[in-house]
């Protein structure tokens, strides 16, 4: 489970494995109340007072927005991975606690010496939701598909799985990938949601097919039961599941029978779905309201999402305005951090050390070296040929020093921390322009290197090189010198030495080059109902499987 900062006035949190759900749905105000009442004489309601487990009940989740796709390399945002971490299950899962990778449907697994090879042991009786055995087959098809896409359904390649040559039956229960180069972190990216197992005929299908949620096969702990079209998805809880991974507590079918994902768009109205129980979960949680939601008994939890980078700005280079590197070192430290969270933020959210967030595999702590400093940061400006305008702003041949920056409008915090950054970079002499919270313009920048700063956090399954490497998804620019360090990690079988590369491979991001302007830690707020219990995996997705409610 992930680690997680839960204020939750007289109640528990108590779970096992399984995830979150997410589907398109209707607004709150049609929702009814999401909490089934429990006989208050019955002995659900006596394990519900000693704290075990409830079983039984139907759990309403509401998510932000609804996703536009369901096919499993797709799932890179939490509208799909909140959903499909309970439909799917994959070979490995990162267990928070232990911070090590353990058995799923991978009972084990090991490299050649040259880590080009990666052998699974495939667990046996584990089967689809349709009956057919998630056997080494099955996996072998969806490995092949991870790594090299279907040409015909236009399904790209998983970016965590470069290198991909094949993935084969090596025995009984046993399936051998090959790499062409040394990746030692390979086995890592087979814990990403992007990596859940589906069934083989899901494959046979078009696009069209492969992203119908209805049409999704998979191994997980609920399947999907109906939907009305934009408005709500139903998943029921499957009684035979019996194989989640080896640290969860709950080794069996999920407690809940059922839960339904509908979705709150507009912030305002989250914590109040979460007052009157038409939702018993919501994400989202604007800090304004945390304070209120715990007053009244209600419960925030702070899900950390350590199996993704730091909120940032992703800087693109080769923009000429910040092509050198000394106007990009002076916003890093040109930003005042202790204001954005002392403004902005709640005790729900943890300042940045590093383009990895505090828990993260590998995580150092580089604070110190980019703390703010708004004089060294003039200075820089100075020395790299930014000079002050007239009306306050820098130029430099002509040119005036004008940035935007994109966001998506799924963070309750991102526009408000931008809106302020405007106004202290102006102080350094910059003009930034936030078009935070424009979903058109955020897509539209997602593969335009014309736009210079991209606002994100990103999933870091297969490292920091999928990111910010050349062809990397943030940068979009060639980085050789960076692409030596992920080299160099990938070919490196000690994990201490290994460290100490991903600890160069930071201080390059965020002090040497500042291709990231680190902000905070991931983290997703959600607000649930008095009485309802969930914990999360280290993706900041619920895990439904363990979850339970109060009875009333």
């Amino acid at each position: 489970m992930s680690k997680i900062i839960t204020r939750s006035p007289g109640s528990r949190q108590r779970g096992a494995f399984t995830v979150g759900l997410v589907a398109i749905a209707l607004t709150l105000s049609a929702c009814g109340n999401g909490a089934q009442a429990q006989n208050p004489t019955t002995g659900p309601e006596s394990a519900a007072a000693s704290g075990e487990p409830v079983e039984g009940g139907h759990l309403v989740f509401a998510d932000v927005v609804p996703a536009p796709r369901w096919q499993t390399q797709s799932a890179t945002d939490y509208r799909q991975a909140n959903v499909l971490n309970s439909v799917l299950d994959r070979l490995t899962y990162y267990d928070a606690e232990t911070e090590t990778l353990v058995p799923w449907i991978a009972t084990d697994w090991s490299p050649n010496d040259d880590l080009t090879e990666w052998t699974f042991t495939i667990r046996e009786g584990v089967t689809f939701s349709d009956g057919t055995p998630l056997d080494a087959e099955a996996v072998a098809r969806n490995l092949q598909v991870f790594g090299e896409g279907i040409t015909d359904a236009q399904i790209q390649p998983n970016q965590d799985y470069k290198n991909f040559v094949s993935a084969e039956v090596t025995g009984d229960d046993q399936v051998t990938v090959t790499l062409s180069e040394p990746n030692a972190n390979f086995v890592r990216a087979t814990s990403s949601v992007t990596s859940g197992l589906v069934a083989p005929s899901v494959f046979e299908l078009d696009n069209a097919g492969q992203n119908d949620i209805a049409q999704v096969i998979g191994s997980g702990p609920f399947t999907f039961e109906s939907q009305v079209p934009d408005q709500e998805i139903v998943f029921t809880a499957r009684e035979d599941y019996a194989w989640a991974p080896e640290t969860a507590e709950n080794q069996g079918a999920p407690y809940l029978d059922g839960f339904t994902l509908r979705y709150l768009p507009e912030v305002g109205h989250r914590a109040g779905s979460v007052s009157t129980g038409q939702a018993d979960l919501v994400r989202g949680i604007q800090p304004v309201d945390e304070a209120t939601l715990e007053a009244a008994g209600h419960s925030v939890y702070a899900a950390a999402g350590t199996d993704l980078s730091s909120n940032h700005m992703a800087v693109r280079f080769e923009n000429e305005e910040v092509s050198d590197a000394r106007v990009r070192q002076a916003l890093q430290i040109g930003t005042n951090r202790e204001a954005i969270k002392q403004t902005v933020l709640s005790d729900s959210y943890q300042l940045s050390g590093s383009i990895l967030n505090h828990g993260a595999p590998g995580f150092v702590d580089l604070s110190e070296d980019f703390a703010y400093d708004p004089e060294r940061a003039k200075e820089l400006l100075d020395e790299a040929g930014w000079t002050v305008g007239s009306d306050g702003i820098r130029e430099k041949d002509g040119q005036r020093l004008e940035l935007t920056v994109s966001a998506s409008s799924n963070s309750v915090v991102i526009k408000p921390v931008f809106d302020l950054m405007v106004q202290q970079w102006a102080e350094l002499g910059v003009k930034l322009t936030s078009r935070a919270g424009d979903n058109t313009f955020f897509l539209q920048a997602q593969t335009d290197e014309t736009v210079p700063l991209y606002g994100t956090r990103a999933f870091s399954y297969g490292g920091l090189g999928p990111l910010y490497g050349s062809g990397g998804t943030l940068t979009l620019a060639d980085d050789p010198e960076f692409d030596e360090l992920v080299d160099r990690a990938n070919a490196e079988a000690d994990e201490d030495a290994r460290n100490e590369i991903l600890a160069e491979q930071q201080d390059y991001i965020v002090n040497e080059q500042a291709h990231a302007i680190v902000l905070w830690d991931e983290v997703q707020v959600y607000g649930a109902h008095s009485g309802t219990h969930v914990e999360f995996t280290t993706g900041a997705a619920p895990i439904f499987q363990g979850a339970w409610k109060e009875g009333e």
